[in-house]
This record gives C-alpha cells, structure tokens and sequence, in this order.
C-alpha cells in the first residue's frame, strides 16, 4: 500500500543512545517516571496515532493523554481491514484517515480516506470514492484553516503513478495538484505546499514547495545530504523558514538501533532496511543539518501546539524531542512495527 511503498530508508546506526529518559531520587517522581518515562517534560494536549497489534494482526486509532497517560482506542479496525494513516482536523473535531475496509465491504481492500468524528460517535464514512479498482488514496493533511485536505493519489493501472490532490472539505471535488508527488504537508501560516518530488523512472526523490494550489513550485537544493535521493515526510517549521524531512544517513547498519539499546536488545546485523533520521534545511535550500541519530524506520512529525517539541512516529514507536533534535524521549514503545502518522491536538 502507499504508507508502505513510499516510506522507510535503511542505514546504519549511531552506537550511542540518545533517548532520555528523566531521573530523580523522589519516589513520587519515579513512580510517575515509570508509568510515564516523559512526565518531568511537563507535556500538554493528547497524541492521536494509528497502530497495529502484532499479535493478531489488527490495526486500529488510538489517542494518548500526555498529562495522565490515558490511552483510549478511538476505532478498532475490523478482521480483514486496515488503518494506514490519520489525520485530525484543526478544530479538533474531525478524522480523517486512510482506511482500507473489509473485503466483503463496499471498496474492500482498497485504501482511500474516510472520515469520522474524533469522538467515535460513529463508525467512518467514505469522503473520496475511488475511481477504479487499481486506485488508491493516501497521506491525508489538512490545511490550517480546514478548509481543504491535500493528499496522494496512486494508481497501480501500467506502471505506478503518484500526484498530489486536494478537495475542499467537505463537498469539494477531487483535484489534481502536482505529479510525480506525495507527502504534501502545509505551512502553518498556509500559504505554502511542501512536497516530495518522485522521478517515476529512477525513483529518485526531490525536495519541493509550492503555492498551496500546485503552482510556481520550487526545488529546494540539498547540500550535503549522504542520500539525496531518498527524502521522506518534510514539514515547514513554525515560522516556515525551514524545513524539516526524513532520509537516510547513508553508513550500513551493523549496531543496535536506539530502540533496541534502550530496551537492551541486541541485533546480529543489518534485514536490508533503510532506516533514517530527521533533518533540516533552509527553505532557500542550502547545508543539510542532522538533527537525530536515530536509525528508526518510517518517520513522521507532527509538532506539538506550543511549537516547542516534535512527536515523531516510527515503526519502533513514538517518541517526543526537541525542534533540534535534542531531549528524545520514547512516549509509546509499540505501534506494531508499522508506518503510520501522528497528530498532537490540545
């Protein structure tokens, strides 16, 4: 599916832990700490996510309280579906995710976006009908003001084909934006489109804007960057001056990811994955800057109201870190090895 296809690189990874994990010598803190190792950070507002349960094999939304650790499963996907992304209104009201229902359903099998209220009051709801059996839609991104939802269309007709779309929310007609793209994220002020350009013969990756209806589009030139050609879920920052992506660090994996040393597991060597870490560069384009060393696969940001961390999803989990990389903290240790997208709402 697109999630799948479209995201996660592989390398090599950094020795040395960089997850933190806050200590004290208070018993009441140590007790919080254990519960909720992210506590002494102070963190407001919930983390809406989708995830997998390994075991049996199902997929459903769930939303963590970052103030008193309450985890409530907003939908549980049925046997034979699948939930690959999700993505909350700005008004906190709306979900809208890409579901693939099941195969004895209208559309079964097939990933397009449906909608649901963010309180579970009833079940989702098909917002985009998909126009033959060899589509699929994905990635969705709402624009600051909720007006419009941006996301990728992919048809597996000939040979793979990607493009950005978009469709007035919630009556508006599909349109079509940019080929050969996906991940469209908006800036906050919504004036620009940010996006991965995909060369559909080499399957090389380009770092683009644009104007949020597709046009005067712009490459934003990487120096640098070990991998240039694998970029992966870009972001504006708050004040749009930079942005934020994933791709890899270009050495070979021989060490145990982050994760893994964290939890004190060992790894014999590199599965032929492409795991990744977050950086950043001048939206005039410029010096590649690493911001982690994580090596984790499928990595997707979302930052938190106040601007002041990321919440970054991976197939090893959920962690919370600084714009610059710095203070990682593991939130959520298990989202079933799957990609998928994180919201942080108040």
């Amino acid at each position: 599916m697109l999630s799948l296809t479209i995201s996660g690189c592989s390398l090599e990874v950094n020795p040395s832990p960089v997850a933190v994990f806050p200590t004290s010598n208070d018993p009441a803190v140590q007790t919080a700490n254990a519960l909720m190792p992210w506590a002494k950070l102070n963190l407001t507002g919930k983390l809406v996510y989708n995830a997998s349960n390994s075991t049996v094999g199902t997929a459903s939304v769930q939303s963590l309280d970052l103030e008193t650790g309450e985890l409530i499963t907003i939908f549980q996907a049925p046997g034979d579906s699948w939930v690959y992304d999700v993505a909350v209104s700005p008004d906190h009201t709306t979900l809208v995710l890409t579901y693939s229902p099941p195969m004895d359903a209208p559309y079964g099998g097939q990933a397009s976006l449906y909608r649901m209220p963010l309180n579970a009051s009833k079940p989702p709801q098909l917002l985009v009908t998909l126009p033959t059996g060899q589509d699929q839609f994905s990635q969705p991104a709402w624009s600051p003001d909720g007006k419009y939802i941006y996301f990728a269309h992919i048809n597996f007709e000939s040979m793979a084909t990607f493009e950005i779309m978009r469709m007035a929310y919630p009556d508006g007609k599909p349109e079509k934006l940019i080929e050969n793209a996906y991940w469209a994220r908006v800036s906050e002020d919504g004036s620009r489109l940010v996006y991965v350009s995909l060369d559909p013969q080499s399957g090389k990756n380009q770092l683009f804007f644009a104007n949020v209806d597709g046009t005067n589009p712009q490459q934003v030139r990487l120096r640098r960057l070990p991998v240039p050609s694998v970029i992966d879920a870009p972001m504006f920052s708050p004040d749009n001056q930079s942005i934020i992506f994933s791709s890899p660090t270009g050495s070979k994996a021989s060490a145990p990811n982050w994760i893994d040393q964290l939890l004190g597991a060992t790894v014999a060597h590199a599965d032929g994955t492409l795991p990744s870490d977050w950086w950043s560069v001048s939206a005039a384009g410029g010096m590649a800057i690493q911001l982690t060393h994580l090596q984790s696969l499928a990595l997707f940001g979302a930052f938190s109201p106040d601007k002041q961390h990321i919440a970054s999803y991976s197939s090893y989990g959920i962690f919370i870190m600084k714009p610059d990389g710095s203070e990682v903290t593991m939130v959520v240790d298990d989202v079933g090895g799957i990609s998928g997208t994180v919201n942080w709402i108040p």
